[in-house]
């Protein structure tokens, strides 16, 4: 009765299948997102970022950034896990097949590196950033 009044036809349940795919949006959307906003502070830091999500036969890096006369390979990471060793050898695998197009990686983390992870990204030449917001300066303290 009170669903005649409201809706058109009764509300269905989404399927399994289709609360996975809404998911995988969801997270897509999230990486966007951090991907800006780590540009931002890579910016912050004294890097140029010339290109956002590129795809070549290696797979896809998130962006492209130089400092110093340096090309690099950026990989944000929004997870609330630290990064772990896997996404630096991810990464160190990715530049070795951009076929000289960069020379060494960053990754930058919202949550931080896990120590293992910190040693191979050393050992490889990639430089490892934990994201910190800046915070908004307030009137409410005297």
């Amino acid at each position: 009765m009170w669903e005649n009044l409201f809706f058109s036809e009764p509300r269905r349940r989404k399927s399994r299948k289709q609360k996975l795919k809404e998911k995988g949006r969801r997270s897509y959307r999230k990486g966007e997102k951090f991907e800006k906003k780590a540009y931002t502070f890579l910016r912050g830091k004294g890097f140029k970022v010339h290109k956002e999500r590129i795809r070549f036969k290696g797979g896809e890096i998130d962006g492209y950034a130089s400092k110093g006369g340096r090309h690099y390979a950026v990989e944000a990471k929004n997870t609330k896990q630290k990064v772990n060793v896997k996404v630096v050898k991810k990464l160190k695998k990715k530049i070795g097949k951009s076929a000289g197009f960069v020379k060494g990686g960053v990754i930058v983390s919202k949550s931080g590196f896990t120590k293992d992870a910190e040693r191979e990204a050393k050992k490889h030449g990639i430089k490892t950033l934990k994201y910190k917001q800046k915070r908004k300066k307030s009137d409410w303290f005297f």
